[in-house]
This record gives structure tokens, C-alpha cells and sequence, in this order.
């Protein structure tokens, strides 16, 4: 396994990776959810759905409120995936030290994830949908808590692993 990180000396697009993962799977599935509404409202309004084809329409949409739970699912894979390619990094013990000093940007950049997802659901046609999606909505507006678990988890899998002569 190989990090995305180019130069192998940390893992940060591993963790902004994540963020931008949850973020654009957050937001596309609001605005599908709202799009496959509005079209199966006036398809059913307007006499085209009938019979059991009203209830498949309601099961896409069911199917679609099955992807907040996912979304749950989806980070916690996220975050061991970190893990994971964090310990196959080899690395020297200073970069923790760089890590712990941009920790407070790389929060600001998910902070600023969460902004642009706040003012993405705030308009109005998002309001009625809300409900169905507490889930990713809890996740998107905290992407700066999952970057510092992706900090955590990528810090203590990074550098506690045992050495194996891999700096001689």
C-alpha cells in the first residue's frame, strides 16, 4: 500500500482526502435526494406514476435516505483507511513535530469545508429535507473534528510503529 502523499514524509492528502470525500458525498446526496423528489412529485402530480410504480419511486427515495447511515459507515472506513496507510508510511520522528504545527491550518481548511457546506444547505429548498439526513449533516458541519481524528489516528499509527531499518 502507498500513500498519496508523494513524498512519503506524512500523509496530509490522506487526511484531506477524507474531508473532501465526505463533503462532496454529503452535499450530492442532499441534491439528489432534493432532485429525485421534485421529479417524482411532478411525475405523480401530473398522472404518470401509477399504481406500483408510485411505490418503486418511493423506494429510491428510501434508498436514498439509507445513504445517511452509510455516511456513518463511510468515515469510520475513512479514518482506518488513514490508519492504515499511516503505518506503511516510513517516516522519520520529526515530522510529527511539523504535523503538531500545521494542525491549526489543516483545521482551518476543514473549517472552511464546513462553512461552504453550512451555506450550501441554509437555502430554502434544503429545509424540508433536513430531517431525513441528521447524520451527514452532523458529519459535514464537523469536518474539522474528523480532520483532528484523522490527525490522531494518522499521528499514533505513524509513528508508533516499530522500527525496521528502514532510515541505515
Amino acid at each position: 500500500m502507498k500513500s498519496f502523499s508523494l513524498g512519503c514524509k506524512g500523509n496530509v492528502f490522506d487526511w484531506f482526502t477524507v474531508i473532501i470525500v465526505l463533503f462532496i458525498t454529503g452535499v450530492t446526496t442532499l441534491i439528489g435526494y432534493i432532485i429525485l423528489d421534485e421529479y417524482i412529485t411532478q411525475l405523480d402530480s401530473s398522472g404518470y406514476l401509477t399504481g406500483p410504480a408510485v411505490g418503486a419511486a418511493q423506494g429510491f427515495l428510501w434508498g436514498l435516505r439509507i445513504i445517511d447511515y452509510l455516511m456513518v459507515l463511510l468515515m469510520a472506513v475513512l479514518i482506518i483507511s488513514v490508519g492504515i496507510l499511516s503505518y506503511n508510511i516510513s517516516t522519520k520522528k520529526v515530522f510529527f513535530i511539523v504535523t503538531l504545527i500545521l494542525a491549526a491550518f489543516y483545521g482551518f481548511i476543514s473549517y472552511f469545508f464546513n462553512y461552504m457546506f453550512q451555506q450550501i444547505i441554509s437555502d430554502a429548498q434544503f429545509s424540508a429535507i433536513l430531517g431525513f439526513f441528521p447524520n451527514t449533516i452532523l458529519i459535514c458541519t464537523n469536518l474539522h473534528w474528523v480532520m483532528l481524528i484523522n490527525i490522531i489516528v494518522g499521528s499514533i499509527t505513524l509513528y508508533a510503529k516499530m522500527e525496521k531499518g528502514q532510515y541505515v
